[in-house]
């Protein structure tokens, strides 16, 4: 942010780039930092060209293959932060099929690359706060030495990339690809959740752009249409970074954003059934159904919900019906895999692969309702599914030991930025209408703790206010009226006030055409 705006808003930007309290608490957005106009590709630009396709070797140099085994640069502090990152916070945030960048790519550039090391530093520092405060927020508790000293660690690593960043190269680019993800990491943790989308888009959007770059060359701007191809097996570093995007995109997508990034996908299902993979394989695959299925649910596919299925092209009604035959057929097989491996799975990875299958069997119901699907009653065929989602989620917390926890109060359920059972969860409390099933998906929901900016125990204030209007008026056992039910929901969490801000539509008529929309300011 420039000083002449700080002196005409006469207001000090705290420099937490890209999206500070200040800033956004007065309604302006703040500049945050940006990649050079020599290094960032310029979106406004139009084509209705498709890009050229380059050879994908070009990419795979972007990071050297250089030595982890360098001695630390840094002093005692910074030594035990950066190693309890790797045993504390690395499994913490490295969900599904990612561990490749926090295991061995953030890693290795934070030992050679400053930048990198005090965003790890950054993020380190936070999350040992986030632990011993047991996740439990308050402007208060927020206020202390520990959390302001890695709000400073954190606004030096921006100002350090800031500074990078004005030398245009392919080096200063990779930093920069690399500290966004960290950077979102560490606004999803102080909950500053907005400023995450910011931070991760940003570097996601880079990402594509060095690999839609002819050879040797770090200056040409990429079309806007620019895509980038999601490997079924991450053949590079590349590919790792794109799988980490990849995945909090679709995180951004379950809880606000309507349309997810576009990726080039030609995914096919394993040809050996789950029975006969590793554990390791199935987390792959189920990432890459998850990421595939959403690259349709959160694209123009979401406009026919209304349409009469005649009236929708043949290449869109095709494309939907084989990807959920797909996706059903897979998801048949993984079951029994479970069935028979459940025995050898350690607790951690019981509450992961089952957050896994339930993200997919929510994503699944959302395909089969895309097309030629207005009524909300729509969603009474899938009770079964309901039924099974919430069955699941309590043995798992009745065999794990997992209570009830209050909004913003101590957690019980260590943090994950992995999308687990929370959204399922809240999807089932929303769309499934059985008086029984919808209670219990809410019950869970206080035991379910924070799963990246989805929060279990405040999803389920927003999930019994939405129960609470949509029953409103009816007698135990009366069906909900179609007039009563709400379609699309939108929420933002307001932290600082204690509220969820939530809007939401309920049709006017059966041409689904006419909303009506019900805002309001849900305490928590």
């Amino acid at each position: 942010m420039s000083d002449l705006n700080l002196q005409i808003r006469r207001i000090k930007c705290d420099e937490t780039k890209p999206s500070c309290k200040r800033c956004t608490s007065t309604g302006r957005k703040c500049d945050g930092y940006e990649f050079s106009k020599e290094t960032s590709g310029k979106s406004a630009s139009s084509s209705t060209l498709s890009p050229p396709q380059r050879p994908y070797v070009t990419v795979q140099h972007l990071f050297q293959p250089d030595s982890i085994s360098k001695p630390f640069q840094g002093n005692t502090q910074q030594r035990r932060i950066f190693h309890r990152f790797q045993y504390c916070t690395v499994p913490a945030f490295a969900g599904g099929s990612e561990s490749g960048f926090w295991t061995k790519l953030v890693l290795k550039v934070g030992q050679e690359e400053p930048v990198v090391r005090n965003a790890i530093i950054a993020l380190g520092t936070l999350h040992e706060d986030y632990q011993e405060r047991c996740g439990k927020y308050s402007p208060q508790l927020i206020e202390d030495d520990s959390h302001r000293h890695a709000l400073s660690l954190y606004s030096g690593a921006l100002r350090q990339l800031n500074q990078r960043l004005n030398e245009p190269t392919k080096t200063n680019a990779k930093l920069a690809i690399i500290a966004s993800i960290l950077f979102a990491c560490f606004e999803v943790l102080r909950r500053n959740n907005m400023a995450a989308v910011i931070h991760y888009q940003q570097g996601m959007r880079e990402l594509i752009r060095q690999m839609n770059l002819p050879d040797g060359d770090e200056s040409s701007l990429a079309s806007s249409g620019s895509q980038a191809t999601f490997r079924e097996i991450p053949e590079n570093e590349v590919d790792e970074l794109l799988r980490v995007f990849a995945r909090y995109d679709i995180q951004a997508c379950t809880f606000s954003k309507d349309r997810a990034e576009r990726l080039a996908t030609h995914l096919t299902l394993p040809r050996v059934l789950p029975t006969d993979l590793t554990l390791s394989q199935v987390r792959n695959h189920l990432d890459n159904l998850l990421v595939s299925v959403y690259q349709l649910v959160k694209s123009d596919l979401r406009m026919y919900r209304y349409w009469d299925a005649d009236l929708v092209p043949l290449e869109w009604r095709t494309q939907t019906q084989e990807a959920i035959s797909t996706f059903d057929a897979w998801m048949t097989a993984l079951e029994d895999f479970f069935a028979s491996n459940a025995q050898h799975l350690i607790n951690a990875e019981i509450k992961s692969l089952l957050g896994m299958r339930l993200q997919i069997k929510t994503a699944v119901i959302m395909l089969k309702v895309c097309i030629d699907s207005g009524p909300e009653s729509t969603f009474d065929d899938f009770k079964d599914d309901f039924e099974d989602m919430v069955s699941k989620v309590e043995q798992m917390t009745t065999a794990l030991s997992m209570p009830e926890a209050m909004p913003l109060e101590i957690e019980f359920t260590p943090f994950t930025m992995e999308l687990g059972i929370v959204h399922p969860l809240f999807f089932v409390a929303c769309k499934c209408r059985d008086r029984q099933i919808r209670r219990r998906a809410i019950a869970q929901l206080k035991r379910a703790g924070k799963e990246g900016v989805w929060e279990g125990p405040i999803m389920a204030v927003l999930a019994r206010r939405i129960m609470e209007l949509e029953e409103e008026g009816l007698s135990q056992g009366e069906v909900v009226p179609e007039a009563q039910r709400f379609h699309e929901i939108k929420k933002n969490v307001d932290y600082e006030n204690r509220q969820i801000l939530m809007e939401a539509t309920k049709a006017l008529d059966a041409t689904w055409k006419n909303f009506t929309i019900h805002r309001e300011a849900v305490p928590f």
